[in-house]
């Protein structure tokens, strides 16, 4: 336990905000390299962008485990809002506090962890490959999409997937995610002709149009939801005109909208019926949409109804299996081969004052482990 915890001590130090993940991957990639793994570092780059990211492989044939996750964290904002500072790595009564313990460095130590003493005590048949991203948090240039490309080029192909996030509301064993919401943003701009307010009766007035535009879109219900998605919602996330004289009509306005859908929509029938809401509204539109990721569901297998059974062992607690939050990586691998995501508490992601309780982290390090023996050993 100790060995672990110092672990998720020392990933949680390394300030791996943005893309800024070598130093943690470096280190990532020793610690592998001295259990046997083979690893290396993978730099991707786009329009000058560029990112590093990890792969690692111990064994060879079947069956294949592939695990991923991401080094990248979110900014810790304002430090003085912290209790304890955010990349001290602090234990306060059993509870570790920092900037991506949570999300994802802890999921990350209990998987290696469970890695080193699971291989130091079995021998078994099979590989075991990770992916560790850095730039999962604010995509530059989608690293563990591109990885995974990569080790598809190179003939490597994976039964099952396990994705760290953080994947439990409150308690462990609370969820299991087996798929996630689609997700798009549109960026509609409205035009109309400019004038004095005065002469209303010539002037063809953008805001109006577009304001009339999103009252009718907001009260489409896209769906109903279905046994495991929730219904698609649509939140109105920017509205902007850019005009400071109050009598005048201005020439154009701007809005932005995210959509999150379920697997009753695909990225075409969104863009569909919004063609159909501007086709039905008065004024002039154009728009521009940005795919951020195609819903999906996992088939519900024999790994993933074992991998509830571990969690039930050691939680108490049937986990439900669940769609919900943002998206993940977990959108890429879904092409590659079955996937779930199982990892520590979403409580406090994204917040001042991130952290985890110990025993939530020595809980996930031991359904890891007791999922690789059943994975690579049989037993259950």
């Amino acid at each position: 336990m100790s060995d672990l915890i110092e672990l998720c001590q020392k990933l949680v130090q390394f300030q791996s905000v943005g893309n800024n993940c070598t130093e943690a991957l470096l280190f990532l990639k020793n610690f592998l390299e001295q259990n046997n793994f083979s690893a290396r570092i993978v730099d991707f780059e786009t329009e000058g962008k560029k990112v590093s990211n990890l792969c690692a492989s111990f064994g060879s044939g079947k069956p294949h485990l592939l695990f991923v996750g991401h080094i990248d964290v979110v900014p810790a904002n304002d430090i003085s809002l912290w209790q304890f500072s955010p990349f001290a790595a602090k234990i306060e009564d059993d509870i570790l506090y920092g900037r991506g313990i949570a999300d994802m460095k802890g999921g990350i130590a209990c998987f290696l962890q469970a890695c080193k003493d699971f291989i130091q005590n079995n021998d078994f048949s099979g590989k075991i490959t990770l992916i560790i991203s850095g730039d999962e948090e604010e995509p530059i240039v989608e690293g563990s999409k591109k990885m995974l490309k990569l080790l598809s080029e190179e003939r490597e192909y994976f039964d099952f997937a396990i994705v760290g996030e953080p994947s439990n509301p409150l308690t462990m064993g609370d969820e299991i995610k087996i798929g996630r919401r689609g997700d798009m943003v549109l960026n509609i701009t409205s035009y109309g002709q400019s004038g004095h307010t005065a002469y209303s009766d010539v002037n063809s007035n953008p805001v109006h149009n577009l304001v009339n535009l999103l009252y009718s879109l907001q009260h489409d219900k896209l769906d109903d939801g279905n046994a495991y998605f929730a219904p698609s919602s649509l939140h109105i996330t920017a509205f902007d005109v850019n005009n400071k004289a109050s009598n005048v009509v201005p020439n154009k306005a701007f809005a932005q909208i995210d959509i999150r859908f379920n697997s009753e929509h695909t990225f075409a029938d969104i863009e569909q019926w919004l063609r159909q809401h501007i086709e039905q509204t008065s004024g002039q539109f154009t728009y521009q949409a940005e795919y951020v990721g195609e819903s999906f569901l996992s088939p519900i297998n024999d790994h993933i109804e074992n991998l509830r059974k571990i969690i039930q062992l050691h939680t108490g607690k049937i986990p439900t299996y669940s769609t919900a939050g943002g998206t993940s990586d977990a959108r890429f691998v879904k092409n590659y081969c079955p996937v779930v995501e199982y990892g520590l508490t979403n409580k406090t992601i994204h917040k001042n004052n991130e952290c985890e309780d110990l025993a939530n982290i020595a809980t996930l390090y031991n359904v890891y482990k007791d999922f690789l023996a059943y994975f690579f050993c049989g037993d259950k």
